[in-house]
């Protein structure tokens, strides 16, 4: 079957009934701008790889899974990797929708068996470093875990830029620890500009310094596509 006619299946009901309401209504909140998506492949799962929103709804990484996928049903789902133990996690609604609603847990097994069941997964490699962070800029220093899954898998590495969901949440009031409040605590209708990079190949998993290499080689050209995609945003393009 060609790639113009492939579908991939729809996600299971509850999903489904859960996310195709909020299309409509993030598109029109958050305006997005799209750039390279026509780079994505549309014949394999790949790792897609991003700045950690500053933020705790999940909005933009939604609207991300419904720019990909939802609509055309043409690329492989996709699955965010996150924690499963956090404050978030334990909250009486939100927790049950983002343990629940297409995550699979932040570990190389859970990330292996998606990408082996033909399913994407999207890590976030600086975590709560980049949460509580500079907007924009990343803190990947040390993380490997990623290019690891994706040498593993033999799935390519697909860049992201998801610029102005670091500005959804203006404030956050430190409350003990790494518990914050966001304010105001429902997201700013910023506008989003997504931007995705060509897919890099990793290379063999039993070679570390190989995929040390790699690592940075991503978190740069990442780095990059923000900065450019920054630049676009202020010159108004």
């Amino acid at each position: 079957m060609s790639d113009a006619k492939r579908r991939f299946p729809k996600p299971p009901l509850p999903q489904w009934l859960i996310l195709t309401p909020l299309r409509p209504l993030l598109r029109v909140w958050f305006r997005p701008r799209v750039r390279g998506l026509e780079l994505v492949p549309k014949d394999r799962p790949v790792v897609f790889v991003a700045k950690h929103p500053k933020g705790f709804l999940y909005l933009e990484t939604i609207l991300l899974g419904f720019i990909v996928y939802w609509v055309k049903r043409d690329r492989p789902l996709i699955r965010p990797m996150e924690q499963q133990n956090t404050s978030i996690h334990r909250a009486p609604i939100l927790g049950w929708l983002r343990r629940n609603v297409n995550s699979v847990p932040a570990t190389e097994e859970a990330g292996l068996a998606t990408l082996a069941a033909g399913e994407s997964v999207l890590i976030f490699p600086g975590g709560g470093r980049e949460l509580y962070g500079p907007p924009d800029r990343l803190d990947w220093n040390g993380r490997r875990g990623f290019a690891r899954i994706a040498a593993k898998a033999r799935a390519p590495i697909v860049p992201v830029a998801i610029v102005g969901a670091d500005r959804q949440h203006p404030w956050r009031l430190p409350v003990g620890g790494k518990r914050s409040l966001w304010f105001p605590p429902f997201p700013l209708p910023v506008r989003f500009d997504y931007a995705f990079g060509a897919p890099m190949v990793p290379p063999m998993p039993d070679d570390a310094d190989a995929v040390a290499d790699f690592a940075e080689r991503v978190a740069e050209e990442t780095q990059a596509l923000i900065d450019r995609t920054v630049a676009a945003r202020r010159g108004g393009r």
